[in-house]
């Protein structure tokens, strides 16, 4: 592994920073050029627009490339020298141009957002021999619903043949209900779990041949498995934001007359649960705060714009006036997107409870 591979592994390049920085943009993508050590070499490094990255070192004195710092077993007090410096100058550009992800695949890292921004949860890292191997877990009973790890496609794929069977890949362990392995494991992306009980885990490979939103629904249903009723503390509350669109339905007007309304179920609620009912675009506000009186009700209903087969009892227990609690006053108490179904933050709750009668 190259010395710029070490230093921006695991790194997505901010590129709004890299003018500021001194980066110069060119047809090849952005060069950067800085003389080190008394001038008497210049680095050099190029972001192309795929993000992948190179770096030369130049002898000034030469005007070649000075090679012998990529090379292991040049340890002489002058090539180390060298190298540490250029380490410096790339750890610095790592530091201000680059932002840290959890993992290492552009798949993982979007599930990783988006899993933060649904349930304000993010991954620790609890294998001190396979420090890059994350865990998702329910803060409450501390139980895993997910696992991503890196490791040969071998291990994972038994078909793959030639140079395939050495490619790290990223996989995500999810927990299933053992009747839908089956079907699961038809689907291309999809293997028996990974290092786990095959009957109740599958292991998904993160490299887009799956979409983002299948894969999240899976996370979803492996989640509700560590939520389940023994999960939670006796009297525990969850508190949800539960998106409407009232460009599909006249949702002011319908809980507005009603005290207890049916509603399409997205994910896991549990009775005793509180439901905020966000109205999408235009009015891009919550409406409407619910209390959660029975989930998992058999429900049969299908449009050009939803589909429904199990459905939530909402009462509804008071109804916000238009502009008290805006998308903006949302993001401020950090709930930075609402794409469905997911877990408010504690700040907007307590804001809600006490500004909001």
């Amino acid at each position: 592994m190259g010395i710029e591979t070490k230093i921006f592994e695991k790194r997505t390049v901010i590129e709004s920073a890299l003018l500021p920085y001194g980066f110069e943009k060119t047809d090849k993508g952005y060069l950067y050029t800085r003389n080190f050590l008394k001038d008497a070499f210049r680095a050099l490094l190029l972001i192309t627009a795929r993000g992948e990255i190179t770096g030369w070192v130049i002898d000034n004195g030469t005007d070649e490339e000075y090679l012998p710092i990529h090379v292991e077993s040049q340890r002489g007090a002058y090539v180390s020298k060298v190298r540490n410096a250029y380490i410096e100058i790339l750890k610095d550009i790592a530091q201000k141009c680059f932002r840290t992800n959890p993992f290492f695949k552009p798949q993982s890292n979007r599930i990783t957002c988006r899993i933060e921004e649904k349930y304000h949860e993010k991954p620790d890292y609890p294998f001190a021999k396979l420090p890059t191997y994350g865990v998702f877990r329910y803060p409450v009973s501390q139980k895993w619903y997910a696992l991503v790890m890196n490791l040969k496609r071998s291990l994972v794929d038994k078909e793959c043949t030639g140079r395939q069977k050495d490619e790290i890949i990223e996989v995500v362990n999810l927990k299933i209900d053992e009747s839908a392995e089956h079907d699961l494991l038809k689907i291309r992306g999809i293997y028996p779990g990974y290092h786990m009980n095959r009957a109740h885990w599958i292991s998904i490979i993160l490299d887009d041949t799956l979409d983002d939103d299948f894969i999240l629904d899976l996370i979803d249903k492996s989640r509700s498995f560590a939520v389940g009723g023994k999960a939670r503390t006796k009297g525990q509350q969850e508190h949800w934001i539960i998106p409407a669109n009232p460009g599909f339905f006249n949702v002011i007007e319908h809980f507005s007359a009603s005290k207890e309304v049916l509603w399409k179920q997205s994910a896991r609620l549990s009775a005793g649960d509180i439901a905020y009912i966000y109205v999408t675009s235009p009015d891009s506000e919550i409406r409407f705060v619910c209390e959660v009186l029975q989930t998992d009700i058999p429900y049969e209903y299908e449009d050009q714009n939803l589909k429904v087969t199990k459905a939530v009892k909402l009462k509804v227990l008071r109804e916000i006036s238009h502009g008290a609690c805006p998308i903006r006053k949302i993001r401020e108490l950090g709930v930075k997107a609402i794409r469905g179904q997911r877990t408010a933050t504690p700040e907007l709750v307590t804001f809600l409870k006490q500004n909001i009668s």
